[in-house]
């Protein structure tokens, strides 16, 4: 994937949309549910897919729900989805799904800066960091940012500095660009770090994070495990 120049992103507040289901489902939808970041794959004869790339190198699921699932996501694009297995002893790559709801959040590829790196870390405002994990070639976040309605930059940036070594130093940009800031919202991002992960130099990637919960400046180190 290559990375587009650099451009204003409106960061995708994820409140999950319920897609169709029989009103049987309403009250698993809030107790027996799975809910993953995947790629929505499409409509296809036996039905609507989804890849889920499990935790760090994993092998994928094609998760297939039922035909005429409706999906307000683009094909190809990052995707919360909440869903639960059919036949909980399904075995194999493939698993039969239904899907409760899904909605696209903030997707991007690895930016690489063209500008000093004091530019874009000036630009690192606060977030609140809940999780942070690998799933193949993406770095995924759960995290709280402050709402304004508007667009904003939101992108993780690769230091060029580091674009050959053995650890590759990213930077996670957020600028609201002067908006008003109001209240925190939950939101969710999926970032393709393949451009700089699949380097046979890169033996870790670190991403920076400006998070409140743990004071400030914080790393997260991610590392190709070593056969």
């Amino acid at each position: 994937m290559k990375a587009a120049p650099f451009i204003v992103i409106l960061l995708f507040v994820a409140g999950v949309l319920w897609s169709c289901t029989d009103d049987d489902d309403v009250a698993r939808r809030y107790t027996d549910y799975r809910l993953d970041v995947v790629t929505y794959r499409g409509a296809a004869d036996d039905g609507v897919h989804f890849e889920l790339l499990r935790r760090n190198d994993s092998s994928a699921l094609d998760l297939m729900a039922d035909r005429g699932t409706e999906v307000n996501v683009a094909i190809g694009q990052r995707a919360l989805l909440r869903y639960d297995w059919q036949n909980a002893n399904e075995t194999g790559d493939r698993r039969r799904i239904t899907v409760y709801a899904c909605s696209s959040i903030t997707t991007d590829s690895l930016r690489y800066a063209v500008q000093p790196l004091a530019y874009y870390t000036a630009q690192m405002e606060p977030v609140k960091l809940r999780s942070m994990w690998r799933t193949g070639d993406y770095i995924n976040m759960r995290l709280q940012v402050q709402f304004t309605g508007t667009p904003r930059h939101f992108y993780l940036l690769l230091d060029r500095a580091t674009a050959q070594a053995d650890t590759v130093q990213c930077y996670l940009v957020n600028n609201t660009r002067g908006d008003v800031t109001y209240h925190w919202r939950d939101a969710y991002a999926s970032f393709f770090v393949g451009n700089a992960w699949s380097r046979p130099s890169c033996r870790a990637l670190c991403v920076t994070v400006n998070d409140t919960v743990r004071g400030g400046e914080s790393h997260f180190y991610f590392e190709k495990q070593q056969y």
